[in-house]
């Protein structure tokens, strides 16, 4: 397999375990990163990082499941409606369409 395939693989595999835990309430996610942390340490560690680098690897990777079921949560509240928190959406200023009337 080459890396590229296996680079789509591995997001494919992160978004299914992200999507899974957005499902779950908040207070039983805790152990679900967990897991994460020690699989991906263990990987890091399979394929030659020392545990020091291997740890650094395996929290950056929670870090960024936590910030994808972030984004997921988020979506999800947008798509069922309106919402007050959310803010406007950004105005493009390098557009010739930002909201000036053209003469």
């Amino acid at each position: 397999m080459n890396i590229g395939a296996t680079v789509q693989l591995l997001l494919r595999l992160i978004q299914n375990r992200a999507m899974k835990l957005a499902a779950l309430p908040e207070d039983e996610r805790d152990i679900h990163y967990d897991l994460i942390r020690r699989s991906c340490c263990e990987a890091a560690e399979h394929i030659g990082q020392n545990p020091d680098m291997a740890a650094i690897t395996a929290n950056d990777m929670v870090a960024f499941v936590r910030a994808l079921v972030g984004i997921i949560e988020v979506g999800c509240r947008t798509n069922d409606g309106p919402s007050v928190d959310r803010p406007p959406p950004a105005q493009h200023f390098g557009s010739r369409e930002n909201g000036m009337t053209r003469i």
